[in-house]
């Protein structure tokens, strides 16, 4: 009965935790949404995309003047530089409004107002940033062969280019963090930062041909980057797009578009302050929570560290710490984000003075403009760093629902019908840990062996974890056959079929059937407990009762319980009585102690039912009613003839068997079946 109640206490302990785990979830997802604006992000960054693609355009051809090439097709320094006068000048320093095709009339040159607009929506702020990542001098890995051919070697840091870079890898930190110095990515020259300035009243083509004369990109060049500032009034999004155009040692250019975006006012609307509040309410109350029970252990234990520690750390609890530090984690990097966004929109209250006054100005090199330049550069740099903070915190963000999912993991535990998944994951963690070293060593055997087939032809092997990524898809039904055969059909029909008959026909199908195997015999032990649904419904019961004082809570019972009869009686084997855990609980009713006992036996015959088969039944009978037969093994012929006994059986129970003898073989069958 002690363990029914316990059971039972723990199940209603899941049950009530249940829904603050959900609720968990919801403020989460929602407090997350309110921050990142994905819907809100995505449409001003593609919108810039689509345009950078699609409208830029050089390589023009006559008479119909169309543009046949965009940024993806810069395979030079020339194509560089017509792509900037030609298609980048033509969408971002616009100086007439465009007419349709054909028309014979103009519609004049722009206002200021009009040209500081960039996709209808959008005000540029501040001019266009060319900054470059140099190459420099190192030593020749076959110095022999470079000085026959005269030959200086060149070398490169951060970013590695002899593969395409992804655009997480392109947009890394800029910043040189002093504990790590090799952390950066970019490495920019400020000796060839140029500003282009489409707010002062100067020729932008003027800028771009004197940069082209003076040979602003040379062999020199690892990675250049153009970047400009937009921001839309009616979201309140600040957006920083940098196209960058990479150099890679080989001679080839990769291109790639980043940006980073982010709402200047973070607390706009009320519904952020009210999910904040929410999340980190819920997160503060589980740490007092757990708080509390740290130091209730430690006070059980009588203030002794180790032994209180020894008995307060297990897994789930882990959990519950590691979510709490990873939710403070991301108050800190969004109350640090917060205040940068404060910190620029102040500072963008200073740009429209600055840059007027220095478009009144005498020219370029006037104090006025040489001081709007230097504030365009802050506020880049500025923007920049707040970048790296809403990064961190968009990291730690995406991984925090795997805290989560364990605190629901934690939640279902304590119930059996929930924690089919968890028992299961449990009693087949050593079969999948044998399995997961056959697996393991299978898997990488193909890596290396898919590195040295298609390394130099499919882009996809040319690196480990290119590599593995690939066998992971090929895996799950994502692959490509075509481009393996560029090594040879042979070849790609080796690999490809025998890693599909070995890692999805036979390790993957090995990997169901464990699973599969100890999820029938956690299913089965599961049959007899109670579900969701009742669980609840007894709660909702005992919470009426308790009201009106004919309930004694489980707890209180188990707690007077052990404090009369003493711990070990949790473990004793001892038969107890109705009278025996009355006169132990003060002021339980003998109603609710017969309903407790009655339930605690139903579920115990139910655990202790043994599972017999009617093939068991008919096997054992026969042999006390089938003349002595001794063997097992039952014909048909010998089940007819079992069934004929079997009937002569008379069916009251009450007079059994006709005689001594039948009463007697079927009293030893029936022990022997159990």
């Amino acid at each position: 009965m002690l363990s029914y109640l316990q059971g039972e206490i723990e199940g209603e302990t899941a049950v009530k935790n249940l829904p603050a785990a959900i609720l968990l979830i919801v403020w989460f997802l929602m407090m997350n949404l309110s921050h990142e604006l994905p819907p809100t992000i995505q449409s001003i960054e593609k919108a810039i995309d689509f345009d950078i693609t699609e409208n830029a355009n050089f390589a023009f051809s006559s008479p119909l003047y169309m543009g046949h090439k965009n940024f993806m097709d810069v395979n030079t320094f020339a194509d560089w530089y017509s792509w900037m006068n030609l298609g980048f000048s033509a969408i971002y320093f616009p100086s007439t409004h465009a007419v349709s095709e054909g028309a014979n009339f103009s519609m004049g040159t722009q206002t200021f107002l009009e040209a500081s607009t960039y996709l209808i929506h959008n005000r540029k702020i501040g001019g266009v940033q060319l900054s470059q990542q140099r190459l420099f001098s190192s030593e020749c890995s076959n110095p022999i062969v470079a000085n026959a051919l005269e030959l200086t070697c060149l070398d490169y840091r951060g970013l590695d280019l002899r593969l395409k870079p992804t655009e997480l890898d392109v947009s890394q930190q800029v910043v040189e963090f002093q504990f790590l110095p090799d952390a950066q990515d970019f490495y920019e020259d400020t000796n060839r930062t140029v500003w282009i300035d489409y707010l002062m009243e100067f020729p932008v083509s003027q800028q771009l041909r004197e940069l082209e004369q003076s040979g602003w990109l040379d062999d020199g060049t690892y990675r250049a980057k153009v970047s400009f500032m937009t921001y839309n009034q009616i979201y309140d999004v600040l957006t920083t797009t940098s196209v960058h155009f990479l150099f890679a040692i080989s001679g080839h250019i990769f291109k790639q578009i980043t940006h980073r975006s982010f709402k200047v006012a973070a607390h706009s609307e009320w519904e952020s302050w009210l999910y904040e509040v929410l999340f980190f309410g819920h997160i503060t109350i589980i740490f007092l929570c757990e708080g509390w029970e740290a130091i209730s252990t430690l006070r059980e234990n009588k203030w002794k560290l180790v032994k209180a520690w020894k008995a307060y750390w297990n897994f789930w609890n882990v959990v519950d710490w590691v979510s709490i530090m990873l939710a403070y984690a991301i108050l800190i990097t969004w109350i640090s984000q917060c205040t940068g966004q404060d910190e620029l929109s102040l500072t963008l209250k200073d740009y429209w003075g600055l840059h007027t006054s220095c478009r009144n100005s005498s020219g370029m090199q006037s104090s006025e403009c040489l001081a709007a330049r230097a504030y365009d550069s802050q506020l880049f740099q500025q923007v920049e760093e707040l970048g790296y903070v809403v990064r961190a915190n968009r990291f730690i963000s995406g991984f925090y629902p795997v805290c989560i999912m364990m605190r629901l993991f934690k939640a279902f535990a304590a119930q059996p019908r929930l924690a089919i998944v968890t028992k299961t994951l449990a009693l087949a963690a050593n079969d999948l840990t044998h399995f997961g070293i056959v697996f393991l060593s299978i898997f990488f055997t193909y890596v290396a062996m898919g590195m040295a087939f298609f390394g130099r032809e499919v882009e996809a092997f040319a690196s480990f974890d290119r590599a593995c990524l690939a066998l992971l898809e090929a895996l799950m039904g994502e692959f490509s056959v075509e481009e393996m055969e560029l090594s040879g059909r042979p070849i790609a029909f080796f690999f490809f079929g025998t890693y599909m008959m070995a890692a999805v026909l036979l390790l993957l199908n090995m990997l169901i059937a464990i699973l599969m195997d100890v999820y029938g015999q956690v299913a089965a032990g599961s049959r007899t407990s109670e579900s969701l649904w009742h669980e609840c419904w007894d709660i909702m019961r005992r919470g009426a009762q308790k009201w009106t004082g004919e309930h004694t809570p489980l707890a209180e019972i188990v707690k007077k319980y052990v404090e009369k009869n003493g711990p070990e009686c949790l473990e004793s084997d001892k038969v107890i009585y109705i009278e025996d855990v009355l006169s132990s609980v003060p002021g339980l009713l003998r109603r609710q102690a017969e309903e407790e006992m009655t339930s605690a036996l139903e579920e115990f015959a139910l655990e202790n039912t043994p599972d017999i088969q009617i093939s068991e039944v008919i096997s054992t009978m026969g042999r006390y009613f089938g003349n002595g037969a001794a063997s097992p093994a039952v014909s048909p012929r010998d089940l007819e003839k079992i069934v004929q006994q079997v009937a002569k059986c008379p069916p009251n129970r009450g007079a059994l068997a006709s005689s001594d003898v039948d009463n007697a073989n079927v009293q030893q069958a029936a022990e022997e079946i159990v």
